[in-house]
């Protein structure tokens, strides 16, 4: 893998600052704007989110595509392909614009909301909307450097960009300005984040060349049809990601969305930091599918399913095993409400973390179609269930629904696809995932039993838990989580040294 060393230290950057930022900005904004509006400003991002699925999955398969093009050593198909997909995002960006103005109206409309509250609602959802616009033109620049790997100069914009953010919440929030100023920080801050590694491109991709000779009808559909099942993964994605929020403040209303946004703010980072390595998979799957190396694509899906089941299985147990002690510790009294959907969402880490790389997997081989399919079925269920289980049992029953649809897509996807496409036993890969578990458990069980016997409810209490499982979970699912040949492959990528991990034989499970 390219870079893999500032690629993966980059990462984890990012996502420290993300969780840093998490951990500061949301008391900062609950209790500058109050629970009623901060559950509103909770709705219009995740309702906002939707417009992103107007991408139509050319992002991923940008980044394919170019991974591709670099095995083959083919730089003018790279050309064609940033073209095209220049001149479609061009027409997606101005579809956006229009389609948010017709959601800016309707936002008042969905969510119970006072009166003094319908204009600022509609003007900040417009402002969100034009940053998401913004990210089609400039993102395709993101998608080219992810295609060669050069995750470093996205983590370097987005580490800028979050440690922007979150300083000028804590400077101007307070002082008012309530979702007007949020969405309008929020839309400087994707603008900046998304053209700072526009001064990286010349360097990277000497040879590319914007023409519009290239954008043909053909080049289009082309891409278009590539584009497609990527579009229904994107979909469905954003279903375990926004559609929660909306579904409860649409049925529940504004209190109880903040309320689920709280936890769901939790379970984002979790899930991040447990996928920042196995995110930088994707490409190199790509690159080698253009090199025609099956083999290394499936020694990399092995190692990549067993770190990144480590890293879920160490983020998320805490939520499920200390959650009210860590929602108050972090917001203090009346918010108890959030735990037992932080312990569910925290479950679901634990399912959708395989399940997002496998389909990363596939997606990276053009062999998504299946599976695509299948997510969008899962997202479908998961809406309707949601709907059924807020309505007779609450706020928590939408994330038993998440849960219930992911356990169901990750059950059906390893034996009829994934397996049979990486040619691997559908045993084989849920050995991979499961490994961690026991380590991980054992260790969960002493030190939050621990915890829990000693009443720990400050973040100052906590600190101590926190250093203790970090230290001892991360020895134990590193010393049996992974293989020998991992742990040695993994350790001389951060030294920077030759990368091997996976050229050794996929079958060997040494411990």
């Amino acid at each position: 893998m390219r870079l893999f060393r500032r690629n993966a230290l980059g990462v984890y950057a990012v996502y420290g600052a993300s969780m840093v930022s998490g951990l500061v900005v949301t008391p900062i904004v609950l209790h500058a704007l109050g629970d009623e509006t901060f559950g509103l400003w909770s709705f219009i991002v995740s309702v906002t989110m939707y417009l992103a699925v107007l991408d139509f999955g050319l992002g991923p398969s940008v980044v394919r595509l170019t991974a591709e093009a670099r095995g083959r050593e083919a730089p003018d198909e790279t050309s064609a392909v940033a073209s095209v997909a220049l001149a479609l995002y061009a027409m997606i960006g101005a579809v956006t614009i229009v389609a948010g103005l017709g959601l800016s109206w309707l936002v008042p409309l969905l969510i119970e909301i006072p009166d003094d509250l319908v204009f600022e609602a509609r003007l900040a959802t417009f402002l969100v909307v034009i940053g998401l616009a913004a990210r089609f033109p400039l993102g395709l620049f993101y998608n080219l450097l992810g295609g060669h790997q050069r995750l470093d100069v996205q983590n370097l914009g987005n580490f800028v960009g979050t440690v922007l953010y979150a300083l000028l919440v804590a400077v101007l929030v307070p002082r008012g300005g309530g979702l007007v100023l949020l969405a309008v920080l929020t839309l400087a801050v994707t603008v900046f984040r998304l053209t700072l590694p526009l001064l990286w491109i010349r360097r990277e991709f000497p040879q590319l060349r914007l023409r519009r000779v290239y954008v043909t009808r053909a080049r289009m559909r082309e891409l278009a049809s590539i584009s497609w099942s990527n579009f229904l993964v994107h979909l469905a994605n954003k279903v375990v990601f926004s559609t929660d929020i909306v579904v409860v403040g649409i049925v529940l209303g504004a209190r109880e969305a903040a309320i689920y946004a709280i936890a769901s703010r939790l379970f984002q980072l979790a899930f991040g930091l447990a996928s920042v390595l196995t995110g930088l998979l994707y490409p190199a799957f790509a690159e080698y599918e253009g090199a025609g190396e099956e083999e290394r694509q499936r020694r990399l899906l092995l190692g990549g399913l067993r770190g990144g089941s480590a890293a879920a299985f160490v983020l998320a147990l805490p939520l499920l095993a200390i959650p009210e002690q860590l929602i108050t510790g972090w917001l203090g009294e009346g918010y108890e409400d959030s735990a037992p959907v932080l312990a569910l969402l925290a479950l679901g880490v634990l399912l959708h973390q395989p399940l997002w790389l496998l389909t990363q997997y596939l997606v990276a081989r053009g062999r998504q179609q299946a599976m695509a399919r299948l997510l969008v079925t899962a997202a479908g269920a998961n809406v309707l269930l949601s709907i059924g289980l807020a309505l007779t049992v609450g706020t928590w029953g939408v994330a038993l629904a998440t849960l219930l649809a992911d356990g169901a897509a990750l059950a059906l996807a390893v034996p009829l696809w994934v397996a049979p496409v990486a040619g691997l036993s559908a045993a084989t890969v849920a050995r991979a995932v499961l490994r961690p578990a026991l380590p991980a458990a054992a260790v969960a069980l002493c030190v939050f039993g621990a915890a829990r016997a000693i009443d720990t409810d400050t973040l100052l209490e906590l600190l101590p838990v926190g250093v203790a499982w970090g230290l001892l979970a991360g020895a134990a699912v590193w010393s049996f989580g992974l293989t020998r040949d991992e742990r040695r492959s993994f350790a001389r990528e951060l030294r920077g040294g030759t990368p091997q991990p996976l050229d050794e034989p996929y079958a060997t499970t040494s411990p």
